[in-house]
């Protein structure tokens, strides 16, 4: 099973700030959108969301270089550990074999139904251990 999955968003005007590149605020945008890219991709589009949903707990990002209206970018998205409740997804947005930023995400397992955290389901958690790589160091 593939380790690495990889989503290319579109860089869109509204997306650029007054200094010619993309806001730091879009790119959790592009983190969001790579997260479900992943979970669709991961999930072959099964998943009870409101039974099996998730929760975000944390967000991290660390700027590297800039990213501009015309680049072309891959947002590669990893699983880098599986808890009890939660688990943590990374990123790495790159422009051809630059990094451009990074960063992470710890999800927490949730019902919406009951409206309680539960614990990660078994088969997210075989297959996120399936694919699971090893923590990138900062």
């Amino acid at each position: 099973m593939k380790k690495n999955y990889s989503y290319s968003p579109e860089i869109r005007f509204g997306d650029i700030d007054a200094m010619g590149h993309v806001n730091n605020a879009v790119y959790l945008t592009f983190f969001e959108q790579a997260r479900i890219h992943f979970f669709q991709v991961l999930a072959d589009g099964k998943w009870d969301w409101n039974k099996h949903g998730i929760l975000v707990a944390k967000n991290e990002i660390n700027y590297v270089l800039p990213v501009f209206l015309t680049d072309k970018i891959d947002i590669r998205v990893s699983c880098t550990h599986v808890g009890n409740k939660s688990f943590t997804v990374t990123y790495e947005i790159c422009r051809g074999t630059e990094l451009c930023a990074k960063g992470l995400s710890v999800l927490v397992c949730f019902n919406y139904m009951e409206k309680s955290s539960i614990a990660v389901p078994e088969i997210w958690r075989e297959k996120l251990n399936a694919i699971m790589v090893e923590s990138p160091k900062a």
